[in-house]
């Protein structure tokens, strides 16, 4: 059953972000660009919802037309099977767990 807002799913991939979304009739859409593109957009699941609701860079997102989102990203999990993150050590205290 449809609610009264769209309803957001985003993958936040290494350089792509796809989203999908569904209007409050039903209806599934989608829009796919680019993970970084600091010359238009400061954040790509931002733009891309904004897109599908059809507004500018310049217009706010409101509350009432958003009735959830949902996230998810694959760049942790590619920078760990690529070995491709920054140098990381994990030190805890005796006792710890």
């Amino acid at each position: 059953m449809a609610g009264e807002g769209w309803e957001f799913w985003v993958d936040r991939g290494g350089t792509f972000t796809d989203i999908v979304g569904r209007r409050p009739d039903g209806a599934l859409v989608t829009h796919k660009l680019l993970s970084e593109n600091p010359a238009r957009y400061p954040d790509a699941a931002v733009a891309g919802i904004r897109a599908l609701l059809g507004l500018t860079a310049d217009e706010a997102v409101t509350a009432d037309q958003v009735e959830q989102v949902r996230m998810g990203t694959t760049v942790a999990t590619n920078a760990l099977l690529e070995r491709a993150g920054a140098r990381t050590a994990l030190v805890i205290t005796q006792g710890f767990g």
